[in-house]
Order: structure tokens, then sequence, then C-alpha cells
């Protein structure tokens, strides 16, 4: 087995800020290579992206904020990239970090990026004012190295800058003490261990095929027209492929050959490309997981079942047997595909009933259903005595 083709962990550190009422304001967004609580950066740009993009791409900043803004650490190399304006302004603090030179090139982006909307902030500031002004006429807060600086020459730091109307934050804030020097100083927003540590979140990278296959079969569900599904599978080369050769076989035109998306839509019919896009789903990840097998066995069985169930419901609301097939299919998500149901169907809305089949609201059966929404992978019913 090839951890190559196994989906990597997304980690994603992230500290509380907190204002001066104990509230937590935001949040820091740190770069975590590993579970190991602690920053391991050998390329400023490289973690910049990484974080970004597990925040915005993958896990989300809903997910990851909770509705607090958030602020991320903006080398040189990625302050200068285009790549930038991709940040949505309205949630994230672009912190600019101390080892960005200040001359007329880093000036100028600020003053763009400020033009554009995005709040700036400088981090780990130590003093010397003159050095840092052009960039401090330009940011909103300056977060402030208490531990950077000396008890005698903090207030100095603090008078310095005083008089630009700025937010001030105290970094590395360790002890009770220095809470209550820096809340004296005029401090608005505070951050370190006497706080809160660093949490690191944790989640599964899904694999693009399958977020791929898994926007297709919503837009079956929702009963999307064929030209809306055949856009949709085209800028996929390995799925058109898979569609054109299967619906050549089991297609409902046997003595015609297809040669395009859209004659492989119409031949196949909308239950068969559904049953297509199901099973590619859970075979995806038949070669990394040795359980594999038998629990796609078992899940199709379950599939069956709820579908059959669904047909005969005679009583109120009847289910509709397609999305009770669905149902069954997926209630052993977790074994066959290494994330609950809630991750991998994230974004999918079906168009019969709002909730979708995963929801025991609305589903008849509702929680006396005989089918468990997850399993483990099949244990023996023996044990060791």
């Amino acid at each position: 087995m090839s951890s190559s083709r196994l989906p990597r962990d997304l980690l994603i550190g992230r500290q509380a800020i907190f204002g001066r009422d104990g509230s937590v304001q935001g949040y820091e967004l740190l770069f975590r290579e590993t579970r190991k609580n602690e920053a391991r950066v050998s390329d400023d740009r490289q973690a910049t992206a990484r974080v970004i993009v597990d925040t915005l791409m993958e896990v989300g900043l809903l997910q990851v904020l909770g509705g607090k803004r958030g602020f991320v650490n903006i080398g040189l190399d990625f302050l200068m990239e285009d790549a930038i304006f991709l940040l949505p302004p309205q949630d994230l603090v672009l912190e600019i970090l101390e080892t960005v030179p200040v001359n007329d090139a880093t000036v100028s982006r600020c003053r763009e990026l400020r033009s554009r909307g995005y709040t700036l902030a400088l981090d780990d500031y130590v003093g010397q004012g003159q050095t840092w002004a052009p960039l401090l006429d330009l940011v909103s807060l300056v977060k402030v190295d208490i531990q950077g600086v000396s008890e005698s020459d903090l207030l100095p730091v603090v008078r310095e800058i005083s008089g630009r109307k700025l937010s001030l934050l105290a970094e590395k804030v360790e002890t009770p003490r220095q809470l209550e020097e820096t809340m004296g100083m005029g401090f608005e927003y505070f951050q370190g261990f006497f706080f809160a540590r660093p949490i690191i979140l944790a989640s599964r990278k899904v694999d693009p095929l399958r977020q791929a296959v898994t926007g297709i079969l919503a837009m079956v569900l929702a009963e999307a027209t064929t030209e809306e599904i055949v856009k949709a599978v085209r800028p996929h080369i390995d799925l058109s492929a898979s569609l054109i050769r299967i619906a050549n076989v089991v297609g409902k035109s046997p003595t015609r050959v297809i040669t395009d998306l859209r004659q492989a839509v119409l031949a196949m019919g909308r239950a068969q490309i559904r049953r297509w896009l199901e099973l590619i789903l859970l075979s995806s990840s038949m070669s990394d997981n040795r359980y594999a097998r038998p629990v796609l066995q078992m899940a199709v069985t379950r599939a069956r079942l709820m579908e059959l169930l669904a047909e005969s419901w005679t009583g109120p609301g009847k289910p509709d047997p397609e999305e009770a097939f669905l149902t069954g299919m997926f209630s052993l998500s977790g074994s066959l595909l290494g994330v609950t149901v809630a991750e991998i169907l994230e974004g999918l809305r079906f168009g019969r009933r709002s909730g979708g089949p995963f929801s025991r609201a609305q589903v008849p059966w509702g929680s006396s259903s005989p089918l468990p929404e997850a399993s483990n992978a099949p244990q023996s019913r023996w044990t060791d005595s």
C-alpha cells in the first residue's frame, strides 16, 4: 500500500487574540507541518501559501475562524505576488513580518493593499519607529513583541508610536503581571500563553476527483439538465473517458457507438449515471483500504435494502428511493473513505427534500432505522479469552 495515495492531514495552527474585556477578537493562523505544536518554517512563502490554501480551499473559513477575523503572516515573497489578492479582505488581517524590508516596492504594495480594503498589521515590532515609519503610516495595528523588548524600554516603544492612533496588540503575554502592565500602557489586544497556547486544527484532505464526483452527483440528484451535467464532467478527462466507455457497454442504445459526452449522458439515463458516480466515489479508496471490498459489499446491500424500503413505503411522507439508496450507500463512508458523511458531502444539496437523505428529520423511519449511519471496519465476532 503506497502512502503517497493516502489523503494528507490538513494541519492548521490557531492562537486566539483577546480584547481588554477577555473576549476573543480573532485568531492568528499558524503553519504546522506535524502534530507537534511547534513552528518549523523554512520557507515563509510556502508556509503562508499552505495556511491559505488549507484554510480557504480545504477546511473553510467558517470552520477555522468561527466568524472571527483571521491574522495571516505575510513575508516578502508572498507580499509581492498577485496571489495575495485572492485573500478575502473582510475576513483576514495581513500581518507584515518583521523580515520584510522597508523600501519603495514594499511600501507601494502595502499602499495598494490598503486601497483595496485590506487591513494591515505590523508583526513583532520592537521599536525603531524611524525605520518603520513608511509602513506605520499604512498599517492599522501594531503587534509589539513584549519578550523582545526589555521592561524599561517597553513604555518608550509604546510612546514612540502612540501618536499615530494605531491599535496596539501585546504579543507573547505569559504572566498576569505582563497583562496588567500592558493594559496600563493602553494596549487594546493581547495574545500569548497566559491566555491560550496555539491549538492544532486537523482534518483530512479530500481527493479532488472525489470532490468533482460528489458535485456531479449532487447535480444529478437535483435533476440538472443534460447540458449542465456535460459541462460539469467535461473538464475531467478521466471521468469523461469513463462515462463514454461505460455508456457503450450499458447504455440504452447498444447498436450505436457513443463518441461524445452528450450522447453518453442521454444513453445512460439519470439512474445509471447516479449508480456510476456512486461506484466511483466508493471504490476510489479500494487500493488504500484493505477493508474496503467487504465494506463496499455491505454498503451496496444496505443501499439496495433502503431503496426497497422506500419503494414499498405506504405511510405519509414517502421517501425518494434514489435518496434512500444513497443513504444506505454512504452509511459506511467512515470506513470506506476515511472521512465522515458530513465532510465528504459538505456542499452536496438534494433537490427534493431540504436537508437531504442524511438528515434523520427528513427520513420517515427516523431513529428507528436498523442501519447505523457509520461503522468501523469489519470486526470479528471472536475475541481472545
